[in-house]
């Protein structure tokens, strides 16, 4: 248990470390997120409503997520490929496991620190109310970070060798994390008071399509509890075949 620990603390802190010296991936990832918000707050002005307006900041808050996190997670393996770093890490005495986790982690970080950025701006600029609590929309946001991070932080190592490495991580990864968008979708609508936190019937939501049928926001939270476990296992199980490869 010590071994693990040690190894998960070196590669975290290395690669934070090196990030906050080079300064390459945060500041982009910032700036990305804060063209999407503004760029989606220019379109939702002609004829917006309240709810309109909420609806188009929860989707420029997962966009942003989104596609900042797959340029974090791409830059996380794409420095290890420089000079065999990954080959010295397969060669230090830690498990497969044991990298993809300190990994992983080290992105949900990066994550965090972009979100506590944007989040902020976000609100601000499409005038959100968080009506659900804030630890409620910490936990959301949280749930959906280690989400994102999983999915992305194994297949960035799957694809790192491919010629198309930068967009075939972002096809490959948006199709799986499309089942939790849903229920992230939903928790976030209702957090900002947009949906009601109890759904009785497809009637009560009528024009809202799939986001029916979560059924409410402890459901929402299920669901994205339910994919965060299966994945974060199942990409640490599949971690060791995909470097060897």
């Amino acid at each position: 248990m010590r071994a693990l620990w040690l190894g998960l603390r070196a590669i975290i802190i290395k690669d934070i470390v090196v990030e906050l010296r080079a300064r390459q991936v945060l500041p982009t990832m910032v700036v990305l997120g804060m063209l999407i918000v503004f760029i989606l707050r220019m379109a939702s002005e002609p004829g917006s409503t309240a709810a309109g307006g909420t609806v188009m900041g929860v989707a420029a808050l997962w966009i942003a997520f989104l596609f900042s996190g797959l340029l974090a997670q791409e830059r996380s393996f794409a420095a290890e490929q420089q000079n065999g770093c990954m080959d010295g890490l397969l060669l230090a005495p830690l498990d497969a496991g044991t990298i993809y986790l300190a990994k992983l982690l080290a992105n949900v970080i990066m994550l965090t620190i972009f979100e506590a950025i944007v989040v902020p701006i976000a609100i601000l600029s499409f005038n959100l109310h968080v009506t659900g609590g804030w630890l409620r929309l910490a936990a959301v946001l949280l749930l959906g970070n280690l989400g994102i991070s999983s999915v992305g932080t194994l297949f960035s190592a799957a694809v790192q060798l491919t010629r198309t490495r930068g967009s075939l991580l972002s096809i490959i990864v948006l199709v799986i994390l499309m089942p939790m968008m849903i229920p992230a979708t939903f928790a976030l609508l209702v957090l900002f008071g947009t949906m009601p936190v109890e759904t009785e019937s497809l009637a009560s939501l009528r024009g809202s399509g799939t986001l029916a049928f979560v059924g409410s926001f402890k459901a929402a939270i299920g669901y994205m509890l339910a994919f965060d476990a299966i994945f974060v296992v199942a990409c640490w199980l599949l971690f060791g075949v995909v470097v060897e490869e």
